[in-house]
This record gives C-alpha cells, sequence and structure tokens, in this order.
C-alpha cells in the first residue's frame, strides 16, 4: 500500500503527485474498510444466537429492544456498508492505481450484495432456511475479500528491498503467483475479463431488487414509464397505489 503510494508521488509532476498520491491512499483505506465492516457483518451474524440468549435475560422490554436493535443495525450496516464502499472495485480506472485482488474483491462484493437481496425478499429472523443461506452468502463474500485483499493487495512480494526465502515474484512461489496473476497492476487482462463477469452478476442481483421494490407496488417498470408519459391518468391521492405489506 504505500509502495504504491511513494511510487505515485516520486512518479508526478509537482503539480499533481498530491492529488494522484491521495487518491490512490482514499482508495486503498477504502478496501481496508471494505475488509474491517466484511469482518464485522460476519461476526454480527454469526454471533445471532448470542445476541438472542442475552436478549431472554432482560427484563426491561426498553433495554431488549435496544439490545435487538444494535445487533440487527450493526450487521445490516455493515452489509449495506461493504456494497456502498465496495462499488469503487468496480471502476476500471482504478485498476492501474493500486493492487487490487481481481476478481475475489468485487466477487466478494456481489456475494454482499446477495445476502442484500436475500434481506428484501425474506424474513431471515422468521426462515431458518434463509438465515442459514444469509450466513453462506456473508462467509463467501467475506472469505473473497479477506483472502484478496491479504494475499494479493498486500501481498508481500510487492515490496521491494526485502529479502525473505517463502517470498519471491516469480511464478513458481506462491506469493510471486498472486502477484503476478491477481494483481490487477500485473494482470491488467484478468483485471478486466474478472470485472465483466463480475458487474454481470452485480447488475443481475440489483435487477432482482428493484423487481422486488417494483412488486411491492404492483406495478412493473413500464407501467412506470408510462405513467409518467401521462399514458394514465391518476385518479388523484386518495386512490393512490399501496405498496403490499405482507
Amino acid at each position: 500500500m504505500l509502495s504504491d503510494f511513494g511510487l505515485i508521488f516520486q512518479l508526478s509532476t509537482p503539480a499533481t503527485n498530491w492529488v494522484s498520491a491521495g487518491s490512490v491512499l482514499v482508495e486503498q483505506i477504502i478496501t481496508l474498510l471494505i475488509s474491517l465492516l466484511a469482518i464485522l457483518a460476519l461476526s454480527m451474524q454469526l454471533a445471532r444466537g448470542y445476541f438472542l440468549r442475552i436478549l431472554r435475560k432482560f427484563t426491561l422490554r426498553l433495554a431488549a429492544d435496544v439490545w435487538w436493535l444494535v445487533a440487527i443495525l450493526l450487521r445490516d450496516a455493515g452489509i449495506f456498508l461493504v456494497l456502498f464502499l465496495g462499488i469503487t472495485l468496480f471502476w476500471p480506472g482504478t485498476f492501474q492505481d493500486y493492487a487490487v485482488a481481481m476478481p475475489f474483491q468485487p466477487l466478494g462484493i456481489d456475494f454482499f450484495t446477495f445476502a442484500l437481496v436475500l434481506l428484501l425478499l425474506k424474513d431471515t429472523h422468521e426462515d431458518a432456511k434463509a438465515n442459514a443461506l444469509l450466513t453462506v452468502f456473508i462467509a463467501i463474500g467475506t472469505a473473497l475479500i479477506l483472502f484478496g485483499t491479504i494475499f494479493v493487495t498486500y501481498n508481500p512480494a510487492q515490496i521491494t528491498g526485502i529479502s525473505v526465502p517463502t517470498v519471491s515474484t516469480s511464478p513458481s512461489n506462491f506469493w510471486g503467483f498472486m502477484y503476478t496473476y491477481f494483481d490487477s497492476l500485473n494482470s491488467p487482462t484478468i483485471a478486466i475479463y474478472s470485472f465483466y463477469i463480475t458487474l454481470i452478476i452485480l447488475a443481475a442481483a440489483g435487477g432482482r431488487a428493484v423487481k422486488w421494490s417494483y412488486d411491492q407496488w404492483g406495478l412493473t417498470p413500464m407501467s412506470s414509464i408510462m405513467g409518467l408519459l401521462g399514458k394514465k391518468k391518476s385518479s388523484g391521492p386518495a386512490s393512490a397505489v399501496q405498496p403490499k405489506m405482507k
């Protein structure tokens, strides 16, 4: 991380060096935050039984409500923020700014998108199978993000000036293999094809979320467009369509 920061700082012109180096530093901080938020979301999901056990010990309803609210808020906020910040990994222009772990990190974001869509479609607190599937999505997503962050983004093979027997830039070495083929700086071809695949997956999951949103109002995208174009007369606020409550 710091090696990329320093390299860009040294090679940039005086007028742009701080901007270029600062941009790369912000991007890598976001990548680190994504990893930490993924761990938070997974921890809160795995600790669900613990929170339920402690919840039963509260005698005050307010205390129990606050305890459960915090547990759910941390988990759901972690999932949402991973997706929110992880969108930066789908910007092809950043692939040559710093070592993006392709396809591990973007694919991990896809699995967190699956988790968020599942939360929209199912009540994971009442449906045990949905809750188990949610755990799988979060666990796989976290594993992919952490694997990419540890073994590619912060790969010791990219650090110059050190000599460690088990670390080499040679593809025959594990660290060198990850550095050569999955670092977006060294393998732009793999990076761009990974981008295409993971972006299609992300778009498909997003499309399912949009469909769910329209279903709540009993509408379709086409009917909404026609309504905006004035093809369908409005009957006023009193007869406005209400969302379907399940």
